[in-house]
């Protein structure tokens, strides 16, 4: 089984089940911090990445989307939707409690490669 390590939280996820990953960093357009989020069900994934924009949006500062991406996860009846954001919202406001989230350091934007390849390689190829 493959197994999903983060390198902020204790537990393991498949990457066959439900979850969120997520990662932030510096925006390279200035003084806003880059949001990534991979959201992994059989539905509601617009809506559950419609709860994490709430809480990024609640402060009022906004967020532009930079990416959207859909992909099959391998050997599942599951999708995921993968999207980043600029926002000036600070990760302390992000709200993931009611979702399985899990930090994933390694989730940024790349020098070589890119990051949609990064995803693509966890989800659609074992």
């Amino acid at each position: 089984m493959k197994i999903i390590h983060g390198t902020k939280f204790s537990k393991k996820l498949s990457y066959k089940e439900r979850h969120v990953r997520w990662n932030w960093e510096k925006s390279p357009e200035g003084d806003f911090v880059r949001y990534h989020f991979v959201v992994v069900d059989d539905r509601f994934r617009r809506a559950k990445m419609n709860q994490i924009l709430e809480s990024l949006t609640e402060v009022n500062y906004g967020a532009e989307r930079i990416r959207s991406e859909e992909g099959k996860v391998e050997g599942t009846k599951f999708r995921y939707l993968f999207e980043s954001y600029d926002s000036r919202t600070a990760p302390s406001f992000l709200k993931l409690d009611n979702l399985r989230a899990k930090r994933d350091k390694d989730l940024l934007e790349r020098k070589k490669g890119s990051i949609e390849n990064y995803v693509a390689d966890i989800y659609e190829r074992k």
